[in-house]
């Protein structure tokens, strides 16, 4: 740049001389003294440009110098603050050399103890694996040994309770002979009274359900006395079982001491053969009862609940230990059966114990009053994953109380979603109990219209509980769903618009 300006100044003196030379030799007396003088002229003005130069060449000779000085005080500056970072890092290095190697130092010592140690464990682990193998040479002696036993106690068992079966079918032909007995003795007291003794469906009011339940067996308990001797012999009985066959009879007929206890009549409305009932064993309680009688096996079984006609319901014996009453069960079947019944078929129960169906209120009650039961729910969902749940104490009131349940102590890998059902009356679609019955309290803010539970999850009847969060007598789906909460749901295992595949819910007797 500065080279820029020198250039810049020589042009305009070059000007200013020629501009001086034409206003002083405008007159020239001769041109050799012109020429002499423009040399002369020109000669000057050199040496002064020359001389200015030289003054400027210097100016900037000069001011380069102090420039490169200035930069090389910088440099030298910046050098020293660098080799003192330099310096620095240095000894921060040096300082985490001495570090590490002291780290790497521990480091070596401690695995050099965690080799000892892995040595000792590796000893003791050979010395237990040994034992665990000479163990287990035991253990496995043992359970032969055991096995043997159970086998024997099996093969015992086996014949004790063909033994069993052998009486009970005995037993049944005794029935059948005393069912006999039991019509000619009537054929003579009508005789002898002239007075036919009817009876009417009243008279079984508690013993009977739909579909004519009476049986036989139900008599067992009555007060009645015989004095009379019969001779029997080892016949065939029913379905070709040995029992026994009466060849020789004779009755003292006044022993009888209550004749309406001794001849209770079949309800009139009792379309079925009444040799069926002669099928059956002593009835038992419940499943448990049975089970302990030795009836293992899962299946439909007719059970007595006290105070009521006997019933068939499905007895679970493979679950947690068998003995399970299955009060409600829901299942994937080709038709599936309504649940959205009345308060009176509720009580009563509905349904087929091989497929869906409810045991009945009434029922209930009976099995669990003055008796604690437990409850155990088990559910599948349609990718093929099951849940449980499991509840200690389980129990229902009786119709003064609208059947009021109690079910506490929940266990289980599905979620407790009876806790609002606890304490809570049943419902049905035509009487409403639950605590969403907000008509009856003036202040209807429900979510379900009318404030009913039942109405508004589909119309099958539970203990609601501000609506719940289990319901298992919903409306058969399949899986996940869009719309009204009206599927077989257990809320916290699978939400309340997923409807599962399986769900049975059974109860037993607390031991």
């Amino acid at each position: 740049m500065k080279h820029l300006i020198v250039v810049c100044q020589l042009a305009i003196l070059t000007k200013v001389l020629y501009c001086h030379h034409f206003e002083k030799f405008d007159a020239p007396t001769s041109p050799i003294e012109n020429v002499a003088q423009l040399v002369m002229s020109l000669q000057q003005e050199v040496s002064n440009v020359r001389r200015e130069l030289r003054n400027r060449m210097d100016t900037m000779k000069y001011e380069l110098t102090c420039e490169i000085r200035n930069i090389k005080d910088a440099l030298t500056k910046q050098k020293g603050e660098l080799s003192a970072k330099v310096d620095a890092l240095s000894l921060e290095l040096t300082a985490y050399r001495k570090r590490l190697k002291r780290g790497l130092k521990r480091i070596g010592m401690q695995n050099d103890d965690l080799k000892g140690e892995l040595r000792l464990q590796k000893a003791e682990l050979t010395a237990v694996k040994g034992n665990v193998h000479d163990t287990r040479v035991q253990v496995i002696d043992r359970g032969n040994l055991l096995l043997q036993k159970v086998n024997t106690t099996n093969n015992s068992l086996v014949c004790h309770l063909t033994d069993l079966r052998i009486k009970l079918f005995k037993i049944n032909n005794n029935l059948e002979f005393i069912s006999n007995e039991h019509k000619e003795l009537r054929e003579i007291i009508t005789r002898r009274y002239h007075q036919p003794k009817t009876y009417n469906s009243e008279d079984y009011g508690e013993r009977v359900l739909p579909g004519c339940t009476y049986t036989p067996l139900d008599t067992l308990d009555s007060d009645y006395h015989f004095n009379g001797t019969y001779n029997a012999s080892l016949t065939r009985g029913p379905k070709g079982q040995p029992g026994i066959g009466v060849t020789e009879k004779s009755w003292d007929k006044e022993g009888v001491t209550d004749i309406k206890s001794l001849f209770p009549t079949m309800p009139e409305d009792c379309k079925d053969d009444k040799k069926k009932y002669l099928e059956y064993a002593p009835i038992p309680r419940d499943c448990k009862h049975g089970f302990d009688l030795g009836f293992m096996e899962d299946g439909v079984y007719r059970i007595q609940p006290p105070g009521l006609s006997s019933r068939e319901v499905y007895c679970d014996h493979h679950t947690a230990g068998g003995g399970w009453t299955v009060m409600v069960a829901r299942r994937k079947m080709p038709r599936h059966i309504l649940f959205n019944r009345t308060w009176h078929e509720y009580e009563v129960g509905f349904g087929d114990p091989d497929k869906e169906y409810w045991i009945g209120l009434k029922a209930l009650h009976a099995l669990t009053e003055g008796r604690p039961h437990q409850l155990r729910a088990d559910m599948e969902d349609w990718e093929g994953s099951t849940a449980w749940a499991s509840y200690s104490f389980f129990s229902v009131a009786g119709p003064e109380d609208k059947y009021r349940m109690k079910v506490t102590g929940y266990t289980g890998t599905a979620g407790d979603s009876l806790r609002h059902s606890n304490m809570q009356m049943f419902s049905t679609l035509d009487r409403d109990n639950d605590q969403e019955n907000c008509e009856s309290k003036g202040n209807c803010t429900s979510m379900f219209p009318g404030g009913s539970c039942t109405k508004g999850r589909g119309g099958g009847g539970w203990w609601w509980g501000r609506c719940a969060c289990a319901q298992p007598t919903g409306q058969y789906r399949r899986g996940r769903y869009q719309g009204p909460e009206t599927g077989i749901t257990w809320w916290h295992w699978k939400d309340s618009n997923y409807s599962l595949k399986t769900l049975i819910i059974k109860i037993r007797p607390l031991e």
